[in-house]
């Protein structure tokens, strides 16, 4: 037989003997485990977009990449996770399933806290403030929560805290508002006592 390309010819082998172990890999993870599809889709839908582009380009994973990425990596190379990868996804899956359904359940505790427009003094904990650089310099979100673990929002130039500091303000409650399910009240014009 004449090969009139040789170098494409044996491209074209190592091209159709790659997909072949991919598409036998994924069977036989399928057969493996019922719930196999849940899996691919978890893996897929987490990885990292750079970690993809670095995949579709070179076709082998980063030697520092996740736990996520390179179980992608197996998914693309091999057709599947090995069996304690899998058994790992799914722990995942099913601790965010349980990390879902507490949030959930704390979520119906929260409350509104005092009424729009009523200026009122705050006993407050910071649980985290973010900081970024706006049009017109920082802008700090530091979001507290009061003793009952109520959420209150304040969103502006200043920095109320660290993380953990409790603190009494006196803030005007400027809108009542809920985020990802939770009830939180927004505050403005702070100053502390």
């Amino acid at each position: 037989m004449f090969i009139e390309n040789e170098a494409a010819y044996e491209a074209a082998i190592d091209r159709n003997i790659r997909e072949n172990r991919r598409k036998g890999g994924e069977k036989r993870f399928r057969a493996a485990f019922e719930d196999a599809q849940a899996i691919i889709d978890f893996v897929e839908a987490r990885v990292s977009d750079a970690q993809v582009e670095f995949y579709a380009k070179w076709g082998r994973a980063l030697e520092d990449a996740s736990f996520i990425d390179a179980c992608y990596a197996g998914l693309k190379t091999f057709g599947g996770l090995t069996e304690k990868q899998a058994l790992a996804v799914r722990n995942i899956i099913a601790k965010n399933a349980e990390r879902k359904v507490a949030y959930r359940a704390e979520a119906l505790t929260k409350v509104h806290v005092g009424t729009v427009g009523e200026r009122r003094e705050f006993t407050l904990t910071v649980v985290h403030v973010h900081a970024f650089e706006g049009q017109f310099g920082y802008v700090f979100i530091n979001i507290l929560n009061d003793a009952e673990g109520n959420v209150v929002v304040y969103k502006g130039s200043k920095e109320l805290g660290e993380k953990g500091t409790t603190l009494t303000l006196k803030a005007t409650v400027k809108e009542h508002g809920e985020r990802d399910g939770v009830k939180q009240t927004i505050i403005a014009r702070p100053s502390q006592k």
